[in-house]
């Protein structure tokens, strides 16, 4: 199982990558939408968090425990901070059970830079400068073995200009834009 945390390109990464289970989390009114991505079960974490419904007689059983959380949102702008109890939903051993965070704390992030070991199952998603591994998302994005191309949800598309700029920042900082805000240079 893989378990996502609100990012619309993380289902369809998952997806194209052969996952069976993934597991989207959202809220409510974004279920759809993360379902036509490709999500085969939804969370909405507005009801509860993700270990509340996972638990029965009061624990997580193992057999629902995620080989992948894809953690989207902690540190994303709001004090989230999704990484404690997102490692006690992995499965256990060296193959199983890694956590992949997009965000990340100051000092995950330090870690990661300087070398410093973090956890055998922690990473931040991050892309060597080289060919091969643009070539190889590319591939991914165009549809492996002739399955989808991965495309992003877009919010709104407005003018590079200041009214856009404000318009497009007041939406992310509100936290309710369904995917990206894109700036046209042309318009």
């Amino acid at each position: 199982s893989s378990g996502i945390n609100a990012e619309y390109g993380g289902v369809q990464l998952a997806k194209a990558l052969g996952a069976k289970d993934i597991i989207g989390v959202c809220s409510g009114r974004n279920a759809e939408l993360v379902r036509s991505l490709g999500a085969t079960e939804i969370i909405d974490y507005t009801k509860g968090s993700v270990t509340d419904y996972l638990l029965e007689n009061g624990a997580v059983p193992e057999a629902k425990k995620f080989d992948i959380i894809y953690d989207c949102a902690t540190n994303s702008g709001a004090g989230e901070d999704y990484y404690s109890s997102s490692m006690g939903l992995l499965k256990p051993g060296s193959r199983h059970g890694q956590y992949v965070a997009i965000n990340g704390s100051p000092g995950f992030w330090i870690r990661a830079m300087t070398g410093i070991r973090v956890g055998a199952n922690e990473h931040l998603f991050l892309m060597k400068r080289n060919t091969a591994e643009y070539q190889e998302l590319g591939r991914i994005m165009d549809g492996l073995e002739g399955g989808e191309p991965i495309k992003p949800v877009i919010q709104d598309e407005l003018p590079f200009n200041e009214e856009g700029l404000k318009q497009g920042f007041d939406l992310l900082k509100s936290r309710r834009a369904v995917g990206k805000i894109v700036f046209n240079m042309d318009m």
